[in-house]
């Protein structure tokens, strides 16, 4: 039999890790995406989206290339794709560029010439 100063302590140590704060971590790269998508589409009832190409610059930033399908409430069960080259910085979308559908892209580092 355990002494009761162990269940003491034993309850001690749970009620402090359960009410301990939680910090939430800084959203992913497919959450900023996921965001963006649903931001730039309001009206879509149904919407996914397909990566094509990435580059990381640094540890918080990443240039992603992506397709995304998109069908409307209207009815329409026929997707509308569109292209997007995405900034992103430390979890969010700073900035986005619409770009063809065939278009040559390279996510690739610049170079000086």
């Amino acid at each position: 039999m355990k002494p009761p100063v162990f269940y003491a302590l034993s309850s001690l140590i749970l009620v402090t890790v359960l009410t301990s704060p939680i910090h939430a971590a800084p959203p992913s790269v497919t959450t900023a995406i996921d965001q963006f998508v649903a931001k730039v589409f309001p009206k879509a009832s149904h919407y996914f989206w397909v990566v094509n190409d990435t580059q990381t610059e640094s540890q918080h930033e990443m240039i992603v290339d992506i397709n995304t399908f998109v069908t409307n409430k209207d009815g329409e069960d026929i997707p509308i794709e569109n292209r997007f080259l995405l900034l992103v910085l430390n979890g969010e979308v700073l900035a986005a560029q619409k770009i063809p559908l065939n278009a040559h892209v390279d996510c690739g580092k610049d170079t000086e010439i």
